[in-house]
């Protein structure tokens, strides 16, 4: 009983350890960094006005349907149930997000320790997964937008794919779960959450595995119910907005000629060049190292599932990077499948020495392996996840000013205006987001001037642009400092 209670336990607690660790790099300074340009400030608006207004299903930006943000919904919901719980806030907002990026870790352990009997693997996947500088930052695990939450779901069903072939599960309930999972993650962002799913059809056609697939009269039933889920969204948008459909296939489809998207047209090695030069994942060189899977795992099944994990990530690097136009967040799928053939060749590669030697080697060669390899990855990650002001943009400023009045004035509650000019209405959805939470949250009403010869005596207003700041000083010379810092002024004009 003691030996059974210790080897359920030990999994637990590292387990347990490794979230807490996953958990500190999606959390830390999370709640600091002010609301960022472009997608996560359109993103929280519409949670926002999902959680005040109830429109679950035609989310809107300003009381107006949003034909700006046409993605599917689900993790608009949660960010709105999120607030709701745990305030109006950039925490509450970004919450999803950041667990999404600890339910990553998780599946990872999940998988090597369950299906591939291998601790080892788990605890070096998750070590090699905290190592991804592009995972931690905006855009993905620490901001509230869409791709941190849409790779949990995605990697949920390629593990439970994997997961029923490799095991004696029962084919309805398995198809039923994994049509349930492939909807979900359509839900999250539309078509790009289907994007491995020719993946795993190769994978399912293999000889030996398609048996397990092709005489099942529910994986049609359910793939079937699952592509008929999603075109009845589609159809249930298009008959509440007219036009949706249109704003739908132009964005996904134009990806793939490049038409009206040129500023997002890149060369064929973007993802690749963006690994290194923009440092999202210095290690890349080097997962070609992880092909000494195939030589030194020392059973078929770890050889077998590594293949798979190679060719899903080979494959869909290829397809990411053969259009034209190209987003640097669509690598978000790579980092777990990368992880995961790291876990397996270097815990591969630390048994089969353990074996030769016939000595316990295997834990501490693959931390001798893992950690050094890492370590400037983790540099990476910990400079990206601490806030100072310096890292936002300039027209992200705003936001800082606004942060830093709410934590140096706690007790002020006045109305003011923000005064920013800008060439297009989307570039105010920032300044939006702490105009609409700032009336939950202290009653402040916070008004917005694009033009500042509008302004008149008598007003407050906050200022970030330097030149839009020394016009109105200009102006209105007699104005009162009520806040300055290097990123702007908050004025009493008279």
């Amino acid at each position: 009983m003691t030996n059974l209670i210790r080897n359920v336990s030990t999994p637990i607690l590292i387990g347990a350890l490794l979230s807490i660790a996953t958990g500190f790099a999606c959390l830390y300074d999370l709640g600091q960094f002010p609301v960022f340009q472009w997608d996560e400030a359109r993103y929280v608006n519409n949670s926002v006005e999902i959680a005040q207004n109830g429109h679950w299903l035609d989310y809107r930006m300003d009381g107006e349907i949003d034909h700006w943000n046409f993605k599917p919904p689900l993790v608009l919901w949660m960010q709105a149930l999120s607030m709701k719980i745990f305030g109006y806030t950039e925490l509450g907002a970004r919450l999803p997000s950041a667990l999404a990026g600890i339910g990553i870790a998780l599946l990872l352990y999940w998988f090597c320790v369950t299906r591939l009997k291998s601790l080892l693997a788990g605890v070096v996947a998750v070590l090699f997964f905290l190592a991804s500088p592009g995972f931690f930052g905006p855009h993905m695990g620490r901001s509230a937008d869409l791709d941190a939450v849409q790779t949990f779901v995605v990697l949920a069903y390629v593990l439970y794919f994997l997961r029923y072939l490799l095991g004696d599960y029962p084919p309805a309930r398995s198809f039923a779960v994994l049509g349930g999972l492939v909807f979900g993650a359509f839900l999250c962002k539309g078509m790009p959450g289907l994007l491995l799913l020719p993946y795993l059809a190769i994978i399912g056609l293999l000889p030996g595995n398609n048996r397990k697939l092709l005489p099942h009269k529910s994986l049609y039933l359910f793939a079937g119910l699952t592509l008929l889920a999603c075109a009845a969204y589609y159809g249930l948008r298009e008959w509440q907005s007219p036009g949706y459909w249109a704003l739908v296939k132009k964005s996904e489809f134009n990806r793939f000629s490049g038409e009206g998207l040129g500023w997002h047209k890149h060369p064929w090695d973007f993802y690749l060049t963006n690994f290194t030069e923009l440092k999202r994942y210095p290690l890349i060189w080097f997962v070609p190292l992880t092909l000494s899977a195939f030589f030194v795992a020392l059973s078929p099944l770890i050889r077998r599932v590594y293949g798979y994990f190679l060719g899903i990530a080979v494959g869909y690097l290829a397809f990411i990077s053969w259009p034209p136009v190209k987003l640097e967040w669509y690598d978000a799928p790579l980092y777990p499948l990368f992880a995961l053939l790291w876990g397996i060749a270097v815990s591969a590669a630390a048994e089969r020495v353990e074996l030769w030697q016939k000595r316990r080697l295997a834990w501490g060669l693959a931390l001798v392996l893992t950690l050094p390899l890492c370590m400037s990855s983790y540099r990476l990650v910990w400079e990206k996840i601490q806030y100072h002001p310096d890292k936002m943009a300039d027209f992200e400023r705003e936001g800082v000013l606004i942060r830093q009045i709410e934590n140096t004035l706690p007790d002020f509650q006045v109305d003011f205006a923000v005064v920013k000019t800008v060439k297009h209405p989307e570039h105010l959805d920032q300044v939006k987001f702490y105009q609409k939470t700032w009336k939950i949250r202290f009653g402040v009403d916070i008004g917005i001037v694009t033009d500042p010869q509008t302004l008149s005596a008598g007003q407050i207003v906050l200022i970030a642009q330097p030149a839009t700041l020394e016009a109105v000083r200009a102006r209105f010379p007699g104005a009162s400092v009520l806040f300055e810092s290097p990123y702007g002024q908050l004025l009493d004009l008279h």
